[in-house]
């Protein structure tokens, strides 16, 4: 394939490659914050309803409660988490809830209620939870969220605030002394009192692992990558192919322009590019450059006529095309004159291969003017020779053999 267009290829292949690799790269970064935010809004939506719960039962489940005591159906020391405690009745629901996710092969969701004043130790605010919840009540923030590490694996963690102290909350969260004395007895007169209306003393927060969503995102982005690939790889062969053709009818060109269009052999325009490349390589082995001409060529013109010429030039070469290596590069350079450029092993194999193509085209019976005779001169490259020095001495080569004709002469 010619230089550019191997270029061209290699360019394009890069190309391909790079965006290959941008693409298939954005993709999963998409589809990886895609399932976090999916799983933020799972997230929310199990706190909503939580939140949702937590009003019920200050709203209908708590005075429903204290309407039984006014009517004392029920003691008015009577408390129990089971029925009047929001948190309690949070955990135990998660803790079924979680149950429930085992059970479906799920993975377990960690909850937790982060509370400034607790009256379950479980429920004490660290360091950074007491940090949020100062946000949460000064109205910074309506909700939190953020990617974690637990170990190896990463999570998302939600949280948001729990309803603002309501009239029906400072029964239990105001003086102990206004507090069920069941309550008072099981928790103490310390913790979780002395709350005001309008605090948010505690906030819920969840947190789920992202392992089985991003085995689904590698999943995904598997299955789009190798299309992506195979799309890519297709496109690729089209090029290629549509480069190849190009490729051939450049080469045409090229060929059309190096090929001597009387005899099909190389032309005086690849001999000069070819003998400067050789010269430019550096060469190193025993290279040699062959003129030949034909004898008494003008003659042969004068009395058979130019197409009769013209013929013996195809025949000429068409011999001594079949009859050198297929490493040996055969020219015409002029309009009866030829040139073979060769790798021999020393000077008595070019004298050799010289006078097998001098035998050959003597011994050949040409149409018309049946037999003819060809002089050649050869001489040896030399180290740091120019085109012109190496050139010449072929030349005085050839003129010291067509002072006789049907002659070799070496230089």
């Amino acid at each position: 394939m010619l230089p550019h267009n191997k270029k061209l290829l290699i360019i394009t292949g890069i190309l391909f490659t790079f965006l290959y690799i941008i693409i298939a790269a954005f993709l999963y970064f998409i589809l990886k914050d895609i399932a976090i935010s999916q799983n933020k809004k799972k997230l929310l939506n199990i706190l909503l309803y939580e939140q949702a719960q937590k009003s019920y039962i200050d709203k209908y489940q708590k005075n429903f409660i204290y309407k039984l005591q006014k009517e004392n159906i029920l003691p008015k020391e009577f408390f129990d988490p089971t029925l009047m405690s929001a948190t309690y009745i949070t955990r135990e629901t998660l803790k079924e809830y979680n149950l429930l996710r085992k059970k479906e092969n799920m993975p377990q969701i960690i909850y937790k209620i982060a509370s400034d004043n607790p009256r379950n130790p479980i429920n004490k605010a660290d360091k950074s939870e007491l940090q949020l919840l100062k946000k949460f009540n000064s109205h910074e923030i309506e909700s939190f969220s953020k990617k974690i590490k637990i170990g190896d694996e990463e999570y998302i963690y939600y949280a948001i605030p729990v309803v603002p102290n309501n009239k029906t909350c400072m029964k239990c969260h105001s003086n102990p002394k206004l507090a069920p004395k069941n309550l008072v007895k099981k928790y103490g007169d310390k913790a979780g009192f002395y709350e005001k209306l309008g605090h948010i003393r505690a906030f819920f927060s969840l947190t789920i692992p992202l392992k089985s969503e991003y085995q689904l995102i590698n999943k995904i982005a598997l299955i789009f990558d190798s299309i992506l690939f195979i799309l890519f790889l297709f496109s690729y062969l089209i090029i290629y192919f549509i480069i190849r053709k190009l490729d051939q009818k450049d080469r045409q060109i090229i060929d059309s322009s190096n090929i001597d269009g009387l005899t099909k052999i190389y032309n005086r325009k690849k001999f000069n590019i070819d003998i400067q490349n050789k010269i430019d390589q550096n060469i190193t082995n025993e290279t040699y450059l062959m003129l030949i001409d034909i004898d008494y060529f003008k003659k042969i013109n004068d009395t058979y006529g130019h197409p009769t010429g013209d013929k013996v030039l195809e025949e000429l070469s068409d011999i001594i095309t079949k009859n050198i290596r297929s490493n040996d590069k055969f020219y015409r350079i002029g309009g009866e004159e030829f040139a073979i450029i060769s790798t021999q092993k020393n000077k008595e194999d070019e004298k050799i291969f010289a006078e097998k193509l001098k035998k050959i085209v003597e011994e050949h019976n040409f149409d018309e003017v049946e037999h003819l005779t060809i002089s050649i001169g050869f001489t040896k490259y030399k180290p740091n020779e120019s085109y012109l020095q190496w050139y010449k001495r072929a030349d005085e080569a050839l003129y010291e053999a067509k002072k006789t004709r049907n002659t070799i002469a070496e230089k």
